[in-house]
């Protein structure tokens, strides 16, 4: 009977010991487990376009006599800034079709016409003895790929203009103000950090004897451009 107490005490014991063994040991097995939590950022950065530098007012020089005639220049530069992942697209429109319109005596210094419509000539014609004045421009670009295929030519000095070519030569492929929005750009990337610049060229010719006459006056003609991002 003695021998079945001590048993039981010693069973007893062992359990009581195995028992406190786990309380010791499973914390420690419990803490060997983790747990993973997987997250991302996301922002959102928009496009903007501006005019870093807009287009600024134009003296055309010399003066020009109106009897005997000439031909007077000026031109002005814009940069245009964008991020936006497909470029921009710029207009220019004409606020009168007449061309140059004198301020107080109803004159007016008419509009070029190409030779062909709708496709700049490579050469300014001027005007000659007897016949109407001429106002028009052209168009160069900083990066010769943003120029529209109208005022891009095919490197030679006859031209043409418009169609396939590729060369933005200077003083070349002159049109006509209108009061229809003209593309003169078209590019197709982000502008970098110091923009995109595009320089406009404008000359007005003078025949001897203009007919009609061009009285003294001040002739203005007033442009808009027109930066539109790409979609």
């Amino acid at each position: 009977m003695k021998n079945i107490i001590k048993i039981l005490k010693t069973s007893t014991t062992a359990l009581i010991m195995l028992a406190l063994m786990f309380l010791v040991v499973e914390p420690a097995v419990s803490s060997s487990a983790s747990a993973t939590s997987q997250f991302t950022e996301t922002l959102t950065v928009t496009s903007e376009i501006s005019f870093l530098t807009p287009g600024s007012n134009i003296v055309l020089l010399p003066n020009i006599s109106g009897i005997t005639g000439g031909t007077a220049n000026g031109q002005t530069q814009v940069r245009v800034l964008t991020n936006n992942a497909t470029g921009y697209t710029m207009t220019m429109v004409a606020s009168s079709s007449l061309g140059m319109v004198g301020a107080s005596q109803g004159g007016n210094i008419p509009a070029y016409v190409p030779a062909t419509n709708g496709i700049p000539d490579y050469a300014f014609a001027a005007a000659t003895a007897g016949t109407a004045g001429k106002f028009g421009f052209t168009v160069e670009a900083s990066t010769t790929a943003d120029l529209v295929a109208a005022f891009k030519n095919a490197g030679v000095s006859t031209g043409p203009c418009g169609g396939s070519g590729t060369f933005d030569t200077v003083d070349a492929c002159w049109y006509g103000a209108t009061t229809t929005p003209v593309t003169i750009v078209n590019r197709s990337t982000f502008t970098p950090s110091s923009g995109a610049t595009t320089t406009i060229k404008f000359r007005a010719s003078v025949g001897s004897n203009p007919n009609p006459a061009i009285p003294e006056d001040t002739y203005t003609a007033t442009t808009t451009l027109t930066a539109t991002e790409n979609p």
